[in-house]
């Protein structure tokens, strides 16, 4: 049985619309940019694009719901000490944000682009990395294993994070009577 899917992706009123070409532009300036920055400020201003999305969805119901459930548990306290003692508040904090979510939407939209074989066929991409620049490859990285990698790995996070909120979730003057032996061992990170 095969079914035809459809998506509509629709702009917001406040902005350019977005073309096959100009989606496909972003991606290939994305990638560019790595070969001119280093490793660490990739890094941070991933991390501090992750850092104002999870400020701004902190101003909704639901994200401000989870934010408090994690606050309340040692699991705040340890990413703060962790965050402080590696320093890594100082390097994302100087960064520019990445626009994460803006950049996965583009993306998801690029693959979801009916012209695209034709768009890539017309625009200038970049050049290869320059000579040296990469070591031999360990293993053939193809598209599909980078989704399904991607997706598991999103799934994971999402369990984990839900997780710890629950650890949050009870007030403080609740007392769990149950003891560990009564609390079955589930999840990946408990393996």
């Amino acid at each position: 049985m095969t079914t035809n899917a459809s998506a509509a992706l629709i702009d917001r009123e406040d902005t350019a619309g977005r073309t096959t070409a100009t989606l496909v532009a972003s991606l290939a300036a994305r990638l560019a940019a790595l070969y001119f920055i280093s490793g660490a400020d990739a890094i941070a201003s991933l991390t501090s694009g992750f850092a104002a999305l999870g400020r701004e969805v902190s101003k909704t119901t639901e994200g401000a719901r989870l934010r408090e459930a994690l606050g309340r548990s040692r699991i705040a306290r340890n990413g703060d000490a962790t965050w402080s003692a590696l320093r890594i508040g100082e390097g994302s904090s100087t960064a520019v944000p990445s626009p994460v979510l803006d950049q996965l939407r583009n993306d998801v939209a690029l693959l979801l682009a009916d012209d695209l074989e034709q768009v890539l066929c017309m625009m200038p991409i970049p050049t290869e990395a320059p000579t040296g620049a990469l070591p031999p490859p360990q293993q053939n990285a193809t598209f599909l294993d980078f989704v399904v990698g991607y997706w598991a790995f999103s799934k994971e996070a999402i369990a984990s994070i839900e997780e710890l909120a629950k650890l949050g979730s009870s007030p403080p003057e609740v007392v769990n009577s149950k003891t560990s032996a009564d609390i079955p061992l589930k999840g990946s990170l408990l393996r």
